[in-house]
């Protein structure tokens, strides 16, 4: 399996495609910021990018916190800042590498879409396992009622996605909504719209307004309930 990402990735992302990707990510991490949750400041917050690949979102994203990005395909460890801890493994064997309730954020970005449905459940359930109370998933996914036909120009997305499919399984592994954007960014990087980071920070700026016309992926924020009591959406 980490061969043929290896080669599928490569070929997807020219060296030149992935610098600019990186840019744009710059500024959307500056606007993801103001959703980070206060934490203990002794102990630090621990965020973790779940399949993180080229890690456009764990080398941007800025505060002081323990970054780990944990990816299948072992050229996470090229692109990995020096700040980020690496793990090249399945996804499956988080349970390895951290303690139950050790974990402040786990953070996912194009990713539920390649794998199945059994497997998205299986991460929930994980996930809820190591994140501390209160903990958070973060999710940015395309939604493909947004997408449409679009959603299949790429080889390895097997699962369409909609934003109100994850809130009912993440609720039904006792999340609850901390945030949902149905339409924030577009679909790809590889889009024809004007990518300059002056651009991405005016069309941020813009959000909702700018989301309702040309955003295609939606951003979640799922909380992990203390209690099932507690209420299941917040905003």
């Amino acid at each position: 399996m980490s061969d043929f990402l290896q080669k599928l990735y490569s070929n997807r992302f020219s060296n030149k495609e992935i610098e600019k990707k990186n840019r744009l990510w710059k500024c959307v991490c500056s606007y993801f910021e103001k959703f980070l949750p206060s934490v203990d400041v002794a102990e630090r917050g621990v965020m973790v990018d779940v399949a993180a690949g080229y890690c456009d979102f764990i080398n941007n994203i800025q505060c002081d916190w323990h970054k780990v990005a944990i990816d299948v395909n072992p050229d996470v460890q090229v692109h990995a800042g020096k700040e980020v801890r690496v793990i090249v493994d399945d996804i499956k064997s988080l349970p390895k590498y951290f303690e139950r309730e050790s974990v402040d954020i786990f953070f996912m970005s194009n990713f539920l879409e390649h794998i199945s449905k059994s497997d998205i459940s299986m991460l929930f359930k994980m996930e809820k396992e190591l994140l501390k109370p209160n903990g958070e998933i973060w999710i940015l996914t395309p939604n493909i009622k947004y997408v449409k036909g679009q959603y299949w120009d790429f080889f390895d997305h097997i699962t369409p996605i909609t934003e109100k499919a994850l809130i009912e399984e993440a609720c039904t592994h006792g999340f609850r909504v901390k945030k949902c954007i149905k339409k924030f960014l577009p679909f790809t990087t590889k889009s024809k719209l004007p990518q300059a980071g002056w651009i991405v920070k005016l069309y941020l700026r813009l959000m909702p307004l700018s989301g309702f016309f040309w955003g295609k992926q939606s951003f979640l924020i799922f909380k992990k309930r203390i209690s099932e009591g507690e209420k299941k959406i917040e905003n």
